[in-house]
């Protein structure tokens, strides 16, 4: 499966930043595209959410599990039903010794089309980078607002 990797250094105190993404609707606005996300279940270090967004033209729904880690500061994401075959991602967030943050978001994916995988495989993981990479920008522009 394809794996994508993003890093980001983010100049906001830690618990700041976590706060950011441990919380699904203020995550969700730094994802472009994102055209719908309803949470469906919560729980002690879960969620789950439905999720619709637009990638390269494609309007694609999934529903995901977010396991949520408070003392690592770290979130995973495990895909449960949707247009792909397979999509798990982490945040893992680790605090730097100036005060900063070191953001580290990784995504592994299978399309699910294993005939056209040598097509479509590059097209997505380009698509996902190019999206994480923003995420990330726009969380190290937003990790010094309140989160509403």
């Amino acid at each position: 499966m394809p794996v994508v990797r993003v890093e980001q250094t983010v100049a906001a105190p830690l618990e700041t930043v976590w706060g950011v993404i441990r919380d699904v609707e203020a995550r969700t606005r730094l994802m472009g595209g994102m055209s719908s996300v309803d949470v469906r279940e919560t729980g002690p270090g879960y969620c789950v959410t439905a999720r619709e967004a637009e990638m390269k033209g494609c309007l694609m729904r999934w529903t995901e599990r977010e396991e949520i880690d408070d003392e690592r500061h770290r979130l995973e994401t495990h895909l449960l039903d949707g247009d792909l075959a397979a999509m798990d991602g982490t945040w893992q967030l680790d605090r730097l010794g100036d005060g900063t943050v070191h953001v580290t978001l990784t995504v592994t994916f299978d399309i699910g089309v294993p005939e056209l995988s040598d097509m479509l495989d590059p097209v997505a993981e380009r698509a996902i980078h190019d999206s994480s990479a923003k995420m990330l920008l726009s969380l190290a522009a937003v990790a010094d607002t309140p989160v509403a």
